[in-house]
């Protein structure tokens, strides 16, 4: 079981986008600094989230949505959580 998921910075908006088969360590390793490309723009609230059942299939969609625009925002629009 893997996971898609984005994270916004709340200290400039940014958002990113990654897959995990664990979300609360991934989380945890943004906001503690441990990932290089996202450690400058701490801390991050996660805002999107999706279950994939394999890993490969995690991994392509994350490629998909790093590579459209288009793609992502219509993903944020349908995955986003309610807070």
């Amino acid at each position: 079981m893997s996971y898609i998921y984005a994270l916004q910075s709340e200290a400039n908006g940014r958002i990113y986008v990654g897959q995990t088969n664990d979300i609360n360590k991934r989380l945890h390793c943004h906001n503690e600094g441990y990932v290089k490309s996202t450690s400058d723009d701490r801390p991050w609230e996660l805002i999107a989230l999706e279950r994939i059942e394999s890993v490969s299939q995690a991994r392509w969609k994350e490629k998909e949505l790093k590579k459209s625009l288009g793609k992502r925002i219509k993903w944020l629009e349908q995955k986003r959580l309610n807070k």
